[in-house]
C-alpha cells in the first residue's frame, strides 16, 4: 500500500497569527437523537458541555421518549451555566427513528462541522479539539474517527479499545476503494465529527429509509466521496448496556463482537441508495465529480450487471457509447484507483493527550 510522509504540521489552533486578522475557529454542530435513555442522557450532556473547544452548539432531538427524558434534558440545561443559545431541544411529536431525528437536528444547525451523538455515550474534554485540529491539518477529509473507550450501563471501563477502529496507534487517512462488499473500518457514530456539507450532500430524501446503523450509510457514503482520517487516540467513550439498538453484545475478548449483525440492514440495500441518491442528483455530482469521476464512482459501487442496466436505464446521463464506457472501466481496473481496501498509511504528526488515570 502507499505511504506518504509528510513535513511537520502547525496546528491552526496554536498559529498565533491567526490572531490579527479576526479569524474564526468553525462551529460543530453536536446533534443528539435521544429515544428513551434519560438514565443516561445528563451524562452524555455534561460531557459536551465540558469540552475544551468552546466553539459548538448542541442540538437534543428527542424522538417521542416514553420516559422523563424530556425533564432531565430541560432540568439540566436550566441549571448548567452554559452560554445562551449552546444547548437547544427540539421535541417530536411522533416517533421516527434515529435518521429522520439526525435529519430535523441537522435542518437546525448552524455548524461548519456536525457529529451526530448517541444519547447513551460520553465525549472526553479534548474531543472537539482533536477533531477540529485533524480537520484543519494536511488532509481535508470528509469526516474523522477517533478510537474510544468502551463502558458498560454502570461507567465501568470494559476495553480501552473499540474493536472496529482501525488506526490501532498510527493516524491513518482512509481512500476511497470498491464498496461492492461491505467494510467497516471506524468507531461508531460518537466517534465522527463530518464536514456539514458532506452531509447536505449525500442525506437522503426519504427520513425513514434506516432507523438504525445510520452511520454505516454517512460513514460509507461520505469516504467514497472525500476520504475520512483515522485518529488513534481515544476521546470518547462508546456504551454498551444490553439495550443498544445494534452495538448490543458484550466485550468478549480477541473476538471482534461489537454488534448484533442480525439486526443490520444489508449492505446491498445500502449501495443501492447511494446509487439511487447519485442518479437523482446527478448534474450536482457530475459537477462536483467531473463526468469521469462520475464514472468512478459507480464503478466503486455498482456490480458490472448494475452498471450495465445503469448505461441502458439512464441514456440521458450516461450518454456516450457502451464502448467509452467499457474502456474507462477497463482503465479503472488498471489503475491503483481500483482499491479492495481503503487503507493508506500517513506518518504525521498527532496530539496525544495523556489521560488521567482511572479512579
Amino acid at each position: 500500500m502507499p505511504y506518504a510522509t509528510l513535513p511537520p504540521f502547525t496546528s491552526p489552533l496554536t498559529d498565533r497569527r491567526m490572531r490579527h486578522d479576526d479569524l474564526l475557529f468553525p462551529k460543530v454542530s453536536i446533534i443528539i437523537t435521544n429515544y428513551n435513555y434519560s438514565r443516561f442522557i445528563v451524562q452524555t450532556l455534561r460531557s459536551v458541555a465540558r469540552q475544551s473547544y468552546h466553539n459548538w452548539e448542541c442540538i437534543v432531538v428527542d424522538d417521542l421518549s416514553t420516559d422523563d427524558s424530556r425533564e432531565r434534558i430541560g432540568r439540566f440545561i436550566d441549571e448548567e451555566e452554559i452560554p445562551s443559545g449552546q444547548f437547544r431541544v427540539i421535541e417530536r411529536k411522533t416517533n421516527g427513528g434515529q435518521l429522520s431525528a439526525f435529519m430535523e437536528g441537522f435542518r437546525a444547525s448552524s455548524g461548519e462541522f456536525v457529529m451526530m451523538l448517541d444519547s447513551d455515550d460520553i465525549l472526553l474534554d479534548d474531543f472537539l479539539h482533536t477533531h477540529v485540529e485533524h480537520h484543519l491539518g494536511r488532509y481535508p477529509v470528509a469526516f474523522t474517527s477517533s478510537n474510544q473507550y468502551q463502558i458498560d450501563g454502570k461507567g465501568t471501563v470494559l476495553s480501552g479499545d473499540h474493536a472496529d477502529h482501525q488506526g490501532k496507534g498510527e493516524l491513518k487517512l482512509i481512500s476511497r476503494a470498491a464498496f461492492q462488499r461491505g467494510y467497516w473500518i471506524w468507531a461508531t457514530s460518537s466517534s465522527m465529527v463530518f464536514r456539514s456539507d458532506m452531509i447536505r450532500l449525500i442525506l437522503p430524501d426519504d427520513d425513514s429509509i434506516f432507523t438504525i446503523c445510520v452511520d454505516y450509510y454517512l460513514a460509507n457514503f461520505a469516504n467514497l466521496l472525500g476520504g475520512s482520517l483515522l485518529i488513534p487516540t481515544i476521546h470518547g467513550c462508546y456504551r454498551r448496556h444490553g439495550g443498544n439498538n445494534f452495538g448490543s453484545h458484550p466485550v468478549l475478548g480477541a473476538i471482534n463482537s461489537v454488534g448484533d449483525l442480525s439486526k443490520h440492514p444489508p449492505h446491498d440495500d445500502f449501495r443501492q441508495a447511494f446509487m439511487q441518491h447519485v442518479i437523482n442528483r446527478h448534474e450536482q455530482f457530475e459537477a462536483l465529480l467531473t463526468p469521469i469521476g462520475l464514472c468512478q464512482f459507480f464503478f466503486r459501487v455498482a456490480t458490472l450487471k448494475e452498471f450495465n442496466g445503469l448505461l441502458k436505464t439512464y441514456p440521458h446521463i450516461f450518454n456516450k457509447s457502451r464502448a467509452y464506457y467499457f474502456t474507462q472501466l477497463f482503465k479503472f481496473k488498471k489503475s491503483r484507483l481500483d482499491l479492495r481496501m481503503p487503507y493508506m498509511k500517513t506518518t504525521v504528526d498527532f496530539h496525544a493527550v495523556p489521560s488521567p488515570a482511572i479512579k
